[in-house]
């Protein structure tokens, strides 16, 4: 077994969860699978297309995407006609009761989750009817078998999101929890963005090798 030869991962473009405060998303009647992108996202996903479609032969690649709406959104801009494979495996981070309650909600009707969140942090913290982050980790740990096992020398091209991609990362390059929440905190990862692996041997060994990360191709295009 090996890596593909490009791994080729663009976060989704802006969408309607990234124009909206916490507050505002907890009272949106839209659930955040189905948040679509904005007219700016939009222009975002064209611009990365355009990049992905000049560098890499979509056309011949492999291509996932998330199930979310604004991923598969992108995904139509960055592989225009093509057919993408949905896989659960690459879903955002299910935040639970974190997702449609606000702060001061769940301190009146949760008070004891919002100390258990502080007491465990960020990493192992699980709100209810939510994942915490080895949850996800366990996913993308699945979803790396299936590309180290059947994509040898290929180019797989996928659409995903930003907490997902740090998980990822960590994954691949074994780096602490501290900086995975520091990552997290940070925003690292803008949205239609490009970071690309290469597989490479590596003492004789199979890896992923970082080629650039959060590559941003609409930048200084679009405001």
């Amino acid at each position: 077994m090996s890596w593909p030869r490009n791994l080729v991962l663009v976060r989704h473009a802006e969408s309607e969860g990234n124009v909206r405060s916490v507050e505002e998303r907890a009272h949106y009647e839209v659930p955040t699978h189905d948040y679509a992108l904005t007219e700016r996202g939009i222009r975002q996903a064209e611009v990365t297309g355009g990049f992905v479609r000049e560098n890499f032969a979509v056309e011949e690649a492999v291509r996932y995407v998330s199930y979310y709406r604004r991923s598969k959104e992108t995904m139509g801009r960055v592989c225009s006609g093509l057919k993408a494979y949905e896989d659960p495996r690459l879903a955002e981070g299910q935040r639970g009761i974190w997702h449609t309650m606000t702060e001061e909600d769940i301190a009146r009707q949760y008070p004891g989750e919002v100390e258990r969140k502080r007491r465990e942090g960020l990493y192992h913290y699980r709100a209810p009817g939510g994942e915490n982050w080895p949850d996800i980790e366990l996913r993308i740990h699945s979803f790396l078998g299936t590309l180290s096992r059947d994509y040898e020398d290929r180019t797989v091209v996928i659409v995903c999101h930003g907490h997902w991609l740090i998980l990822l990362q960590r994954l691949i390059h074994h780096f602490s929890i501290e900086e995975a929440v520091r990552r997290y905190r940070e925003g690292v990862f803008e949205n239609a963005s490009v970071t690309l692996y290469r597989g490479e041997a590596v003492g004789g060994k199979p890896a992923l090798r970082l080629e650039y990360e959060n590559k941003v191709p609409w930048q200084g295009k679009i405001n």
